[in-house]
C-alpha cells in the first residue's frame, strides 16, 4: 500500500472510530426535549432585554412571518435539527484536532475520550436546552480568534451571551485563553500585539443583561407566565417548571437562594468521579504535547474550572460539572490550531490514561436531570464501547 492510500484509509478508520463513539454515547442520554426547555424557545424580547430571550425573539419572528405561532412539534424539531448540527461540529473539531497534531495517536486517543465523556451524554439528555447553542458559538468565536479575527470572535461572544448568561462562564474564558495564545505566537514572531478591547465587547452584554434583569418592573415574572399560558402544550407545567421566574430573577437573589450549597456542590463525590477522568486525560495531553509553561498552565485550569462557578447561583450540579470537560477540549483544540509546529511525543503514561479514562466512561452510570439515569446497563454499555476500547488499545501500544 503507498503513503497515500495509507493515509487516506487511516483518516477513515480515525473517522469511523470518532463517529461510533460519538453514536453511542449520544444514545445513552438521547430525549426530546422537557417542559424546562421548551419554555425556553417562547421567551422572547416583548417583555424588554430578558435573559435567554435571543433564541425566542428569533423563533417568534420567523413564525409571525408566516402569521403562525411556535408550536410544540415545531420546537422538538427545531432542538433535535440543533443537536444534530452540535454533534456535526463536534465531530469536525476532533476530526480537525486530530489532522492538525498530525493524526498521532495519543490526539486521537484524546478526542475519542471526549466523544465517550459525561459531558456528551448530558448534552443528549438536555436537547432543546441553549447549552448546546453557546457552545457552538463558542466554536465559532475560537476559530475565528485563531484567525486573528478578534473583533468578530467577541461580536460571536456577545451573541453566545444574550442566548445564555452562562456562556460567560462556559465559552468566554476560552476565547480569553486562545487570545492569549494567538498573541504570545504573534510576538515569538515579532508581530504587533493584539488587542484588549474586542473582549470588552461579551462583558459589556453581560453586564447589560444582568442590570436589565435588575432594574425590570416587578410585573415582568406575571407578564411572561400569563403570555406562556396561552400555549397549551406549556401551560400544566407552566408553574411546576417556573421558566419566567428563573428568567426574571437577578444573579444577587439567585445567589442569596443557593448561598451554603456551593462547597457541597463542587466536592460531590458522584460527580467528581464521573467528570475528573476525562478533564484529567484531556489536559494530560494538552500539557505534555504543547504546554510546559506555569503561567499558562495555570490560564487552563482556570478556564476548566471557571464553569463550575455556576454552583454558587444555580441548582443543576450534573450538567454544572460536565462544562468542565468540554472546556478541556476546546483548550485541546485551540493548542492544535496555535502550536501546528509542536510535535512533543507525549510520554507513554498519557495514553494509559486516556485508555483509563475511555474504560472508566464506558463503564460509570452518568447521573443526569430530572432523577433519570443512562438508557443502557453495564453490559449493553460495555458491548457497545467494545470496538472503540480495542482500537484505542491497539493505538495506546503502537
Amino acid at each position: 500500500m503507498n503513503v497515500r492510500a495509507a493515509t487516506i484509509s487511516r483518516r477513515v478508520d480515525v473517522f469511523v472510530l470518532f463517529a461510533w463513539m460519538l453514536a453511542v454515547t449520544v444514545l445513552r442520554g438521547v430525549r426530546l426535549p422537557n417542559d424546562f426547555a421548551i419554555e425556553h424557545w417562547l421567551i422572547d424580547y416583548r417583555f424588554g432585554l430578558v435573559k435567554r430571550g435571543l433564541v425566542g425573539t428569533i423563533l417568534a419572528l420567523a413564525t409571525g412571518a408566516t402569521g403562525a405561532r411556535p408550536t410544540e412539534q415545531l420546537v422538538d424539531v427545531l432542538s433535535v435539527l440543533l443537536f444534530a448540527g452540535f454533534c456535526a461540529a463536534l465531530l469536525a473539531v476532533g476530526l480537525r484536532s486530530a489532522r492538525q497534531s498530525r493524526w498521532s495517536n495519543d490526539s486521537i486517543l484524546a478526542v475519542v475520550v471526549f466523544l465517550s465523556s459525561p459531558f456528551i451524554v448530558m448534552s443528549a439528555h438536555l436537547v432543546g436546552y441553549f447549552d448546546n447553542i453557546i457552545i457552538l458559538l463558542a466554536m465559532l468565536s475560537i476559530a475565528l480568534a485563531v484567525r486573528g479575527k478578534l473583533w468578530w470572535a467577541a461580536a460571536v461572544q456577545a451573541l453566545a451571551i444574550l442566548v445564555h448568561e452562562s456562556a460567560i462562564l462556559v465559552g468566554l474564558p476560552g476565547l480569553c485563553l486562545c487570545w492569549f495564545l494567538v498573541d504570545a505566537r504573534n510576538r515569538e514572531a515579532g508581530r504587533p500585539p493584539l488587542r484588549l478591547a474586542p473582549l470588552l465587547l461579551p462583558a459589556a452584554a453581560f453586564l447589560l443583561v444582568t442590570m436589565r434583569n435588575s432594574i425590570a418592573p416587578r410585573d415582568v415574572e406575571q407578564s411572561l407566565t400569563a403570555y406562556l399560558a396561552t400555549y397549551p402544550f406549556v401551560e400544566k407545567g407552566l408553574h411546576v417548571v417556573r421558566v419566567p421566574h428563573w428568567v426574571t430573577i437577578t444573579l444577587l437573589d439567585s445567589y442569596a437562594l443557593h448561598q451554603g450549597h456551593f462547597l457541597e456542590r463542587l466536592l460531590s463525590e458522584s460527580r467528581l468521579g464521573a467528570v475528573v477522568p476525562s478533564v484529567a486525560a484531556l489536559l494530560a495531553y494538552v500539557f505534555t504535547a504543547f504546554e510546559r509553561r506555569a503561567q499558562t498552565t495555570v490560564l487552563v485550569l482556570g478556564v476548566c474550572l471557571a464553569p463550575q462557578m455556576m454552583h454558587l447561583v444555580a441548582w443543576d450540579t450534573s450538567r454544572i460539572w460536565t462544562y468542565s470537560i468540554v472546556c478541556a477540549f476546546l483548550v485541546l483544540w485551540s493548542y492544535a490550531e496555535i502550536y501546528t509546529d509542536v510535535n512533543i511525543a507525549p510520554p507513554r503514561f498519557v495514553r494509559l490514561v486516556c485508555v483509563a479514562a475511555l474504560i472508566l466512561n464506558a463503564i460509570e452510570t452518568i447521573p443526569l436531570m430530572d432523577g433519570l439515569r443512562d438508557r443502557f446497563e453495564l453490559t449493553t454499555r460495555l458491548l457497545l464501547y467494545a470496538p472503540a476500547v480495542a482500537q484505542a488499545l491497539r493505538l495506546a501500544t503502537t
